[in-house]
């Protein structure tokens, strides 16, 4: 693990705020990119880019803190400032948020920004989750004897030593770049003719590559064995289904 890239005088360079920061200048030129094929100013990008950086990291760690503040073992103000761990799905829905009002406010068309932004959240959450790898932030599977089993001793929240888990963050960082090369491709060949398709596969991607990979995770358990993050991905999945299928249903002369 990485925690702690370098330091410039007293100030620390965490990998995790590297990776951040990363994805932020990674995210501007996509969402550029994918603002200009929708009909989107592309000098939008950065404004809403910064906005979906800190309500989304803001919204990732409440959740986080309100699921895990327990095992966490400090205040609840401690717990927030902390390097530890992020939950994408408050962040995803904080995020999603803040950016509807703020299409609202500049009157952009909500389903052409939401067609556009699939592409830099894949991406994102890929180098994001690198950011993980190196910190060592807790977002780690379960106990592991096998071969690709990882040891987060020196992690921001660390395994016990010689105990090996599964780096669930090397997993989540290949699918998801994985999806951002087909949402990139789909989008640029301009597959869907109809509003909210593109954000549809986004979704449907997205909540399948999470639901598969909760079962190597660290997760409390409730109804069929299932965590609070599948439920969340069964519903994502079933409206991004619904937004695909519209461009597959013939339209009625």
């Amino acid at each position: 693990m990485i925690p702690q890239i370098f330091k410039i005088g007293p100030l620390p360079i965490n990998s995790f705020g590297l990776m951040v920061a990363l994805a932020f200048f990674a995210g501007i030129y996509v969402l550029g990119r994918s603002f200009s094929r929708n009909g989107i100013s592309a000098d939008l990008a950065e404004k809403y880019v910064i906005s979906a950086a800190f309500s989304g990291l803001l919204g990732a760690r409440i959740w986080f803190v309100l699921i895990y503040h327990n095992e966490l073992n400090s205040s609840l103000f401690k717990a927030l400032i902390s390097d530890a761990g992020f939950v994408f799905y408050g962040g995803f829905l904080i995020g999603l948020l803040t950016l509807g009002i703020m299409t609202f406010i500049d009157k952009i068309s909500i389903t052409s920004f939401l067609d556009s932004i699939g592409p830099t959240l894949a991406l994102g959450y890929a180098i994001g989750r690198v950011g993980c790898q190196l910190s060592g932030d807790g977002d780690y599977g379960r106990v592991t004897s096998g071969v690709w089993g990882m040891s987060y001793s020196q992690g921001v929240v660390p395994t016990p030593p010689g105990v090996l888990v599964i780096p669930t963050p090397v997993y989540e960082s290949i699918l998801s770049l994985a999806i951002f090369f087909i949402l990139y491709r789909v989008e640029t060949n301009r597959t869907f003719k109809k509003p909210l398709s593109y954000f549809g596969l986004y979704l449907v991607l997205m909540s399948v590559e999470r639901f598969l990979i909760e079962f190597i995770r660290i997760e409390d358990r409730y109804i069929y064995n299932l965590s609070e993050a599948q439920f969340i991905a069964i519903g994502l999945f079933l409206a991004g289904i619904a937004l695909v299928s519209r461009s597959f249903t013939p339209v009625k002369s």
